[in-house]
């Protein structure tokens, strides 16, 4: 059985654990299929006549693709003239191979020529959950090593530079096949192999990136740092100052920064990261100010055809929406019932919160007709520059409609092919049943043609698991009930998810029923389900298992069709990228995925609710902040800083606003200055800064970062950690 949904490159931030299920790989056969016609309850993916007139009186602001540049294409000739800085092939090494991709989520830089490296206490976070015991919470009460010695590490975290650049664009880009199938196939195929061959070859991790939709591909050579020990992170009531209602917004005061340190493999001694560290900035920007971030922006979609973000204002942000807005209120009914229960779920529920305020507001953005209509405008144009051009017409004229024409049959599949995914937005009872049934079909199989998970030792891995794990149906039935509520809402009554759901029963009687009726919380039947094959799952009654068996083969289904029609896709977006060369050259940045870029921007405060939002708030607004609002949470002022609040400057900057381009995965970014110095660290975007997403607008859209003289200024007087202030002011003096 297929394992997993290929999906199209969306933007994560700081997204929860459960949604990658659902965007993790694919699995393709040769199966050809046709785009279905557009039905009366298919959502349009043309925009209407009203848009259409809107997008004729919109005027290009020039910026529309924003400014997250590839280090091997940044835009010289543009800074020299916006900024008078043209900076030299030895800054930008620097640069680069002083900036980090954190773990698989977060960016960071080294700081310090010992291998001490910044990023976000929310980056930090699940190390520092891990490295709590039951007597100390680290996250609630911050961590602090002393001594080199206190460092500890972080499970499974490491950091990655990178080093090398190489253009592979012409090598997977010869593979072509008979079908598009065929091709995405091969091409991936190639991809793979180069991988392969440049890791065999050096000591490097190897990523061949997709740039411009396939219009580009670069060989990435990584040097990864591993084990990695976390130094120290304030508590979380100073992180996440605010909580979920400052999230994406601004003025704020979160002091959302921590420090790691990279490790030679020896685990004993620090990496030597000299001289490719940033020196610091005590000072920081003024207003008006040239800053960079260097960072690993997630995923945009700016590149997206129109028809292609009709699709995520009609069909997908809507439904994931809804779905965090159900995972969210479970969750939090949850943690409401103790500390033990809110300590198991709290991580869960900051990536909840946080995916749901993100595309809540990215849908807003898609909903909002003057930023459509600039997509439309946008769109216009280039099909115009195509036309004008004889020979770029007929080798790409047909390229937007193809895409269009595929969007009506995604937007049908897509709520079946999360609905019916168990993994996604899961029980407890749902995974571990939907391991069971992998478990028996894969056992099944000759070994070489398993899933990599049900191979060798992880098979036994995995049976251990089956044998040993516990159940809680308390926990589960809303999460299950979830599930049948997004199906009564996204799927035709007649489906099978919503035929589990009896007559008169609402969502949390069917889940409450299926859950208490189900045996998996049983280790006797999970073994012998396990000992009787794929002869007994099939035949099961069981209530929950059989709902999960009859989800795993309509799943498999939908996921042929999905890859099929997706591949199609991946071919006419590789086409569309190179009709954006042929019509504007490399002077527009390439889609964010999760690589390595430098954006450009300036200190700069904006207009909002009717007045103006500074580009600087000073530690004086969060002590006023939580006077305002009486102590109460979020609000509440960290331990910390009533402590010392004798010790604190309070008009020293805290944090601040750039016009600089980020989404999810910049989270961690340092921000730099022409000297390359650190000035800030990005942490977040305001609301007005979402949208972002599928069209870039510096209007008011903004970076929020938090200030070098307000780290300091913490670390100095506040947390009195001047093991870390000395070691960034020796390497700032070398």
């Amino acid at each position: 059985m297929p394992s997993a949904l290929h999906c199209r490159t969306y933007p994560v931030l700081l997204v929860a654990a459960v949604l990658l299920s659902a965007c993790m790989g694919s699995q393709r056969t040769e199966a050809p299929v046709r785009p279905t016609a557009p039905t009366a309850a298919t959502p349009a993916v043309e925009p209407d006549p009203g848009l259409l007139r809107a997008a004729a009186r919109t005027e290009l602001r020039g910026n529309e693709l924003g400014s997250m540049w590839t280090f091997e294409n940044a835009p010289l000739d543009q800074w020299q003239e916006r900024y008078g800085f043209r900076p030299d092939e030895a800054w930008l090494d620097h640069v680069r191979l002083s900036s980090v991709r954190f773990g698989t989520f977060c960016s960071a830089s080294f700081v310090s020529p010992d291998g001490l490296v910044m990023t976000n206490h929310h980056c930090a976070r699940s190390c520092v959950e891990a490295v709590s015991t039951e007597g100390n919470d680290y996250v609630v009460n911050g961590f602090q090593a002393e001594t080199r010695e206190q460092e500890v590490v972080c499970p499974n975290l490491y950091l990655d530079q990178l080093a090398e650049i190489e253009d592979v664009t012409s090598r997977v880009r010869a593979v072509t096949a008979a079908s598009d199938r065929e091709t995405a196939d091969a091409q991936q195929a190639m991809r793979t192999r180069i991988e392969e061959e440049c890791e065999a070859a050096t000591d490097f991790e190897c990523q061949v990136v997709t740039l411009y939709h396939g219009g580009q591909y670069q060989l990435y050579r990584y040097r990864r740092y591993s084990p990695v020990k976390l130094v120290f992170a304030p508590e979380l009531q100073a992180g996440f100052y605010g909580g979920d209602p400052d999230n994406f917004t601004y003025p704020r005061y979160a002091l959302d920064v921590s420090f790691v340190r990279a490790y030679n493999p020896d685990g004993s001694t620090p990496a030597s990261t000299d001289p490719h560290y940033f020196r610091w900035d005590d000072d920081g920007p003024d207003e008006g100010e040239l800053v960079f971030i260097t960072g690993n922006p997630g995923t945009t979609s700016r590149g997206f055809t129109v028809s292609q973000v009709l699709y995520e204002r009609n069909v997908r942000h809507p439904f994931l929406v809804d779905a965090f807005t159900l995972r969210h209120d479970a969750l939090q009914a949850w943690a409401a019932r103790g500390p033990d229960q809110d300590r198991q779920v709290r991580q869960e529920i900051f990536g909840i919160s946080n995916s749901l305020k993100a595309y809540g507001g990215q849908l807003g953005g898609l909903r909002d007709t003057l930023l459509m209509a600039r997509k439309v405008r946008w769109e216009n144009e280039f099909r115009d520059r195509i036309r004008a051009d004889a020979e770029l017409q007929r080798q790409y004229g047909d390229v937007w409609n193809r895409i269009a024409a595929l969007q009506p049959r995604l937007m049908e599949l897509r709520p079946r092919a999360w609905l019916y995914q168990a993994s996604f937005l899961a029980s407890p009872h749902e995974t571990l049943g939907n391991t069971l049934v992998n478990f028996v079909r894969q056992s099944a199989l000759p070994e070489g043609e398993r899933m990599q998970q049900f191979r060798g030792d992880a098979l036994e891995r995995v049976r251990n698991q089956l044998t040993t794990q516990t159940l809680d149906a308390s926990y589960s039935i809303p999460l299950l009930a979830n599930r049948f509520e997004m199906a009564r809402r996204y799927l035709p009554a007649s489906d099978f998810v919503n035929r589990a759901v009896r007559a008169g029963e609402t969502p949390l009687q069917a889940a409450t029923r299926i859950i208490n009726g189900t045996r998996l919380g049983d280790v006797a039947f999970r073994q012998e389900i396990m000992n009787g094959g794929v002869a007994t799952l099939e035949a099961t009654t069981d209530p929950l298992l059989s709902l999960l068996v009859r989800m795993g083969t309509e799943f498999a289904d939908v996921l042929e069709e999905w890859n099929e029609l997706t591949a199609q896709e991946t071919v006419l977006e590789g086409r569309l990228a190179q009709a954006l060369f042929a019509a504007y050259g490399t002077q527009l940045p390439p889609d964010a995925t999760f690589t390595l870029r430098i954006s450009d921007g300036v200190v700069r405060g904006y207009e909002y609710n009717g007045t103006l939002a500074p580009a600087f708030t000073t530690f004086f607004g969060m002590y006023d902040r939580a006077a305002s609002f009486d102590g109460e949470m979020p609000f509440t002022l960290p331990e910390s800083f009533e402590e010392r609040r004798a010790h604190v400057d309070m008009s020293t900057r805290f944090n601040m606003v750039t016009t600089n381009d980020i989404t999810g995965g910049n989270s961690g970014s340092p921000m730099i200055d022409r000297e390359a110095r650190v000035v800030g660290i990005a942490f977040d975007g305001n609301i007005e800064q979402l949208p972002n997403q599928f069209l870039y607008d510096d209007a008011a859209g903004r970076t929020v970062a938090v200030h070098s003289e307000g780290i300091l200024e913490a670390l100095r007087d506040i947390y009195q950690a001047d093991r870390i202030v000395n070691e960034i002011e020796a390497g700032s003096n070398r």
